[in-house]
């Protein structure tokens, strides 16, 4: 092989190598906007909110939100979340699980295991993005959440 040969050979090993990393970087950011508001059919018919608190321990409490605007207001928090992928997660004291179904679709829970990682369920779909553990990126007020037990 002569020379020219071997630098369009390694110029398609970099192109092959770049664009896999791109691709592999793109897999790992989403948003609570893309796994689960625009998952409902209807996303602004969520018709029943479940909170719990520390599930599996002596201190549970649970609380059932069926007010359309306290659920709005909810998900208007979470709409404009970004997360990212982590392999690590830190479990707080202080954990939150978040059930919700709209009237026509599937449900989903969300459980917050610290102020910034969270995990999402879709209970209807089994796509790899889904039971993973999450790092929140952007600024998130968890105050939403932890309001409602006050």
């Amino acid at each position: 092989m002569n020379k020219r040969t071997w630098y369009i050979f390694l110029a398609i090993c970099v192109l092959i190598l770049i664009s896999a990393t791109i691709y592999s970087a793109s897999q790992n950011r989403t948003s609570f906007k893309e796994m689960v508001l625009d998952q409902l059919i209807e996303p602004k018919t969520i018709s029943h909110m479940s909170v719990r608190k520390n599930r599996f321990r002596p201190n549970e409490q649970e609380i059932q939100i069926t007010d359309p605007a306290e659920i709005e207001r909810i998900m208007n928090s979470f709409s404009e979340v970004k997360l990212r992928k982590t392999s690590r997660v830190d479990y707080g004291s202080e954990e939150y699980e978040v059930w919700f179904q709209g009237r026509n679709g599937p449900t989903f829970s969300v459980f917050f295991f610290s102020p910034d990682h969270v995990r999402i369920h879709n209970g209807s779909s089994n796509h790899k993005r889904y039971g993973k553990e999450y790092k929140i990126v952007n600024d998130f007020d968890r105050g939403v959440i932890e309001n409602l037990f006050k």
